[in-house]
């Protein structure tokens, strides 16, 4: 689920269950067609992932992850509401701080 929020100009982004490859392949084509659609607001554009109801990630999400950081301004990218289990997944490929996640 994709909401862009005009005047706050943040993308949330919000996912659900096992974010496994398979699963991936289908996400980045979609963030990728939300991003083409907010060309020329990338200065002040922010994106936040909500990993509220996720309870895997695969690493093919590590990399939707970093093209996100990537389409954005340093400090405009989050990944939130990561469960334990997730965040530990972040920290062991050693991207929890690049990634601003909590």
């Amino acid at each position: 689920e994709f909401q862009f929020d005009v005047v706050t100009q943040t993308l949330l982004c919000r996912f659900d269950g096992r974010m496994d490859t398979v699963i991936c392949g289908i996400v980045a084509e979609k963030f990728n067609a939300e991003l083409s659609g907010l060309k020329g607001k990338t200065d002040t554009l922010r994106i936040v992932f909500d990993l509220e109801r996720v309870d895997y990630v695969a690493s093919s999400f590590l990399r939707i992850s970093l093209v996100a950081l990537k389409g954005v301004t340093k400090g405009n990218f989050a990944i939130i509401n990561a469960t334990p289990q997730v965040l530990k997944i972040f920290k062991i490929a050693g991207l929890s701080s690049l990634l601003n996640v909590s």
